[in-house]
């Protein structure tokens, strides 16, 4: 996938200061899944596919004594700036460096994908299932 699609996937998302809903990964991390919310009925789904590496950082050393599992999703995690560039190792791949406010990433994949979803259609950690 070229830089510019990329970037211009990523362009008509409205992520500042949104509910980050969720954080999922699959497939053993070969794709990772960033829930942004909309409003109650829609949220964006962007999928960073064909991961290559993935670090994070969250804010475990000094939140309290709480488990993220047992909040709802006013959990403090606000998106803030995702920033993109070419990979400088290999240019096939794309690097995300993403402020979530008390967590941040660094993803290096091969594409992403943007999706706006009904969030009826995904069941988040704090719904019953």
């Amino acid at each position: 996938m070229n830089f510019a699609d990329i970037k211009s996937k990523l362009k008509p998302i409205f992520y500042n200061d949104m509910s980050i809903l969720d954080v999922h990964s699959c497939f053993f991390m070969d794709e990772i899944y960033i829930y942004i919310e909309i409003d109650d009925n829609y949220c964006w789904k962007i999928s960073f596919l064909s991961c290559y590496k993935v670090d994070y950082e969250t804010d475990a050393n000094w939140r309290g004594d709480y488990k993220v599992r047992d909040v709802k999703p006013s959990s403090g995690y606000y998106g803030q700036e995702i920033f993109v560039n070419i990979n400088s190792e290999n240019e096939d791949f794309v690097e995300f460096t993403i402020d979530l406010t008390i967590m941040t990433m660094k993803i290096i994949c091969k594409s992403i994908e943007v999706e706006k979803i009904n969030r009826e259609d995904i069941k988040f950690f704090w719904e019953t299932k």
